[in-house]
């Protein structure tokens, strides 16, 4: 066989290709060729390999197998288009005409559908001759596998942590855990400046690392930005970003809920985390390593309190959000989780009755309300190597009261 292969195109994966491109390639199979074909599939068809037996029959010549320029198809789908890593998993071919020994067959495979989605391929096949005659036409499918590459999992000490929310409550306490755990920490803010420099002056008092940056987690260009400034005062991108920034809860009936309101909670809860997260996960696919951990609700493990539907409307889309993250990035390195705290003592529950903290911590296993510090560990965990092998996980942080 002496193939001519065409000016390769260079697609490893599914992302550059789109609809019309393709490839070629070009051979004269030989006797040499059928003989070997023969040998490894064991199909020694006399109309392949027996000359006397060919000329009895109405091709008077030893047909080429068909497989064999079905073989070449699949070198083209392995070496050039999608390439290396590619499966053909797909076939329909039909053979109008024969090759003979000797012919020199051109295959041309041309993308018809991509979907990025699943990294699937429609690939369309047609096999001619030197005189112009169609040997073989069909398409196929083809699959971009992903390998499991071997991403550094950076200790926490070498991290540089985001922490929004990080001035007060359970922010302030991810924050205190992340510095003393030796990460380098970001504390992000919107309103309370002296709360994050007390944090920050607290982490530094042991030697910890640690600045306060101010942003509004809603304004995309203040969450660039203070991305950038963190980038430049510790040296490399934001590794971990913790979202838990939020606000005080208003429980409010149903009937007396407006749309405005409900946006008050999804903005806050999901915009925000989503533009921290669209603003720092290039750094982390830089790095081909990170961790991104949104504070969720166990109240979205089981039946909600009354009134409380913007709230835990919120927190389950952001729990969605983690685990759509955790699929797409999961394969480049990034582990997205949730922590998700039950009834904790924090200025978000001021206006929660006495009487229901008392009853939810009777009714947990542990008789007590989780802490701002228990949920910091969990998060500490999550970001350490420790969680490694942790993604798409929401912890319920709760003493025990959702299971």
């Amino acid at each position: 066989m002496t193939p001519s292969i065409g000016s390769r195109i260079g697609f490893t994966d599914a992302t550059n290709l789109q609809a019309g491109d393709s490839v070629h390639f070009r051979a004269t199979i030989t006797e040499k060729d059928v003989q070997a074909f023969a040998d490894v599939s064991g199909d020694y068809n006399p109309l392949h390999m027996d000359s006397a037996f060919a000329r009895r029959t109405n091709f008077q010549r030893r047909v080429v197998h068909g497989m064999i320029l079905a073989s070449y198809v699949s070198r083209l789908v392995g070496m050039q288009l999608p390439g290396p890593g590619a499966l053909w998993t797909q076939q329909s071919f039909r053979w109008p005409a024969p090759v003979f020994i000797d012919d020199t067959v051109e295959i041309a495979l041309t993308v018809k559908h991509k979907s990025n989605a699943s990294n699937l391929l429609t690939l369309v096949v047609k096999a001619t001759k030197q005189d112009g005659t169609t040997v073989m036409e069909g398409e196929g499918t083809a699959i971009v596998v992903e390998t499991r590459l071997e991403h550094k999992d950076l200790a926490i000490s070498q991290r540089v942590a985001l922490v929004t929310g990080g001035s007060r409550g359970i922010g302030a306490a991810i924050a205190l855990e992340l510095g003393r755990a030796g990460a380098a920490v970001a504390v992000l803010y919107r309103r309370h400046g002296d709360e994050a420099q007390s944090v920050c002056a607290e982490l530094t008092a042991f030697g910890g690392r640690a600045i306060a940056v101010e942003a509004d987690v809603l304004d995309p260009a203040a969450v660039a930005a203070a991305g950038t400034r963190v980038r430049e005062a510790f040296g490399r991108p934001v590794d971990v970003l913790v979202n838990s920034a939020g606000g005080p809860v208003e429980p409010r009936a149903f009937l007396e809920l407006t749309w405005l309101d409900l946006q008050a909670h999804l903005d806050l809860h999901v915009r925000g985390a989503f533009h921290c997260s669209q603003a720092v996960i290039p750094g982390m696919l830089e790095q081909g390593s990170g961790r991104i951990v949104n504070i969720g609700s166990a109240l979205t493990w089981n039946v909600p309190p009354l009134f409380w539907t913007g709230f835990v409307m919120s927190k389950a889309a952001l729990k969605s959000m983690t685990r759509s993250l955790a699929t797409e990035f999961g394969p480049k390195g990034i582990r997205v989780n949730m922590v998700s705290p039950g009834l904790s003592e924090t200025d978000s529950l001021a206006e929660l009755p006495e009487r229901m903290r008392k009853l939810q911590a009777i009714q947990a296993p542990l008789r007590r309300l989780s802490s701002p510090c228990d949920v910091a560990r969990a998060v500490a965990f999550l970001c350490s190597e420790g969680g490694a092998a942790i993604t798409g996980a929401d912890i319920p942080v709760c003493a025990g009261a959702n299971m």
